[in-house]
């Protein structure tokens, strides 16, 4: 779970190096060997989108409003 500014960061930056692995396996693997590579990573980076969705959806908090 997501709860801070710098974790959403880090996050996204997992979510961009995950996308560019899998970007660059499509080239170099047979399709069962990708198949068989992404379905794992596939399922961390929907996980991972789906928590940083979360917390962008969610209002920031009264004591977080007067940091900004």
């Amino acid at each position: 779970m997501i709860e801070i500014p710098e974790q959403f960061e880090r996050t996204e930056e997992a979510i961009t190096q995950m996308k560019r692995f899998l970007l660059a396996a499509r080239r170099t693997h047979t399709p069962a060997a990708y198949a068989a590579l992404s379905a794992p990573i596939l399922r961390e980076l929907q996980e991972r989108q789906r928590d940083a969705l979360a917390y962008l959806s969610q209002l920031p908090e009264a004591s977080a409003k007067a940091e900004y």
